[in-house]
């Protein structure tokens, strides 16, 4: 121990190998306890595949630590300390960097993996998954070489400033697909409809969602064609969700009856008829409503509520079939334009 006290220097790297051993111990450590963890982690599971993309981060910057604790102790210009400083510094920063990289795209994979209680969701965070990986991944780079770059005493300012003017050339080119991409990414958050509902646009073309992009929702029409509608205009445009809150939809059909004929017992075979189709939900009254006189008839309009809007057309007419069906049943005329064409010959105005 004298030996030693006479030799501070001697001392001091001593101590400094020390640390390393202690460091490098600990790491081993940390290292088996961490693959003993991931051998009795569930195959193919979130918590294997973090420990798996953890574990080697995790071990060099423990030991990363020992060995700046250990360095800087040796007697060591201020220039040669500075050195080692900022090498360990930017090896701990690319070690922290990787391992949340890593992290953050592993939780992404499990948000999108998770069955959703809304059907389609799935598809929805799986198209957007690319997307917020990519955003994600280049923030977590910008903050990594920002902090390089601060301690190498590079300006970072003049440096945010020219990215900031390019990213606003890039934005002014892509305007329209940005737009696209942030109403798809509100129409993700709000959910106004999911895959699979029907939807009435604006300009009045209706058909089932069968798909939510990332620019452009897909819809299936009635007639079975594809249209393709961009994101940004579902997001402005006023729309109607035909499928919520339920699938019931009110349905309307319009009757003639010629004038004089018994109103109260019109309306009661009219109510009947909205009734008998087995389309029609029979838990709600149907509402018979005489809407105007005209020349020869007394027009009804009735409103029932169909069970399903997918087959609002066949509740119709089967309806309009009841209705017919019952007013000739009852005697009651369905009056049917007459045109009478009177023709004058030349004797007639001698």
């Amino acid at each position: 121990m004298r030996f030693l006290t006479e030799h501070p220097g001697l001392r001091e790297v001593l101590i400094s190998l020390a640390l390393l051993l202690a460091a490098y111990v600990a790491a081993r450590l940390v290292s088996w306890l961490l693959g003993l963890a991931l051998a009795r982690s569930a195959r193919g599971g979130t918590d294997r595949r973090l420990l798996s993309a953890l574990k080697r981060p995790v071990t060099y910057a423990l030991f990363l630590v020992g060995a700046w604790a250990a360095l800087n102790r040796l007697p060591v210009s201020p220039r040669v300390d500075a050195l080692v400083d900022s090498v360990l510094f930017a090896w701990g920063v690319v070690l922290i960097t990787l391992a949340v990289s890593r992290s953050y795209t592993i939780l992404l994979a499990w948000f999108v993996s998770r069955p959703q209680a809304e059907p389609g969701a799935n598809d929805l965070a799986r198209e957007f998954n690319p997307l917020f990986a990519t955003v994600g991944q280049v923030f977590i780079a910008m903050v990594a070489l920002t902090m390089l770059l601060e301690r190498f005493g590079v300006n970072v300012a003049s440096l945010v400033v020219s990215l900031g003017v390019g990213s606003l050339a890039v934005g002014l080119a892509a305007q329209d697909t940005l737009a696209n991409m942030f109403a798809g990414l509100t129409i993700l958050l709000d959910r106004p409809f999911h895959i699979g509902d029907r939807i009435q646009l604006a300009t009045g073309e209706s058909g089932d969602v069968q798909r939510i992009g990332m620019r452009a929702t897909v819809i299936k029409t009635g007639d079975d064609t594809t249209l393709i509608v961009p994101n940004s205009l579902l997001v402005k445009e006023r729309l109607v969700n035909q499928s919520r809150p339920t699938h019931h939809i009110v349905t309307r059909v319009d009757v003639g009856v010629a004038v004089g004929s018994d109103l109260s017992r019109v309306k009661e075979v009219l109510s009947r008829a909205a009734l008998a189709s087995p389309r029609v939900d029979p838990d709600r009254a149907p509402v018979v409503l005489i809407t105007r006189f005209g020349e020869s008839t007394v027009n009804f309009q009735v409103m029932f509520w169909a069970r399903d809007y997918a087959e609002q057309g066949l509740a119709r007419t089967e309806v309009y079939e009841a209705v017919h069906d019952g007013l000739a049943a009852a005697g009651i005329e369905i009056p049917v334009p007459i045109r009478r064409l009177i023709h004058e010959s030349e004797s007639d105005h001698a």
